[in-house]
């Protein structure tokens, strides 16, 4: 895939041919200031390589910030979130399973044809009737509320 797809605020594009290769999923990612990525879980590990910029990570329990060279491995089943306080755009490295590289060219669009401001209601509910096909689990604006994101 050559172009990025928005994914609910942060672009991916993919790296990996999944057409050709089952074994994992590598992505380049750009996260915009101010994208928060409200807290889940999913069976797929993740691994994430800071490229360029700060971004603030929730997992284990905390937050924490995570800068350039820097990397945050999450294992499968682990509550986790994302947000970029800075006003600057975050790159990074994401090396994950191919069922989360289906499931991003499954929810993404591209980055081109996205209207400013929030989805609309049926972007969200396809995002959400996906997760929830794919198995993943989606916090609720009080999980979120918990850790300090506001979804309101």
């Amino acid at each position: 895939m050559s172009t990025f797809l928005d994914v609910m605020g942060p672009r991916i594009k993919l790296l990996t041919d999944l057409g050709e290769n089952r074994e994992y999923s590598l992505m380049e990612a750009e996260v915009p200031p101010g994208v928060v990525v409200p807290v889940h879980s999913h069976d797929d590990r993740e691994t994430f390589v800071v490229l360029e910029g700060q971004l603030e990570a929730f997992t284990n329990d905390s937050w924490q910030t995570v800068q350039a060279g820097q990397t945050v491995d999450i294992p499968g089943h682990v509550k986790h979130a994302w947000r970029n306080s800075t006003n600057e755009t975050v790159k990074l490295v994401v090396a994950s399973t191919a069922k989360m590289g289906d499931f991003f060219v499954e929810i993404g669009r591209p980055t081109d044809t996205i209207q400013p401001g929030p989805p609309s209601p049926e972007v969200l509910h396809h995002f959400v009737e996906v997760a929830i096909a794919y198995g993943y689990w989606l916090g609720t604006p009080d999980d979120n509320a918990t850790i300090g994101i506001n979804l309101g």
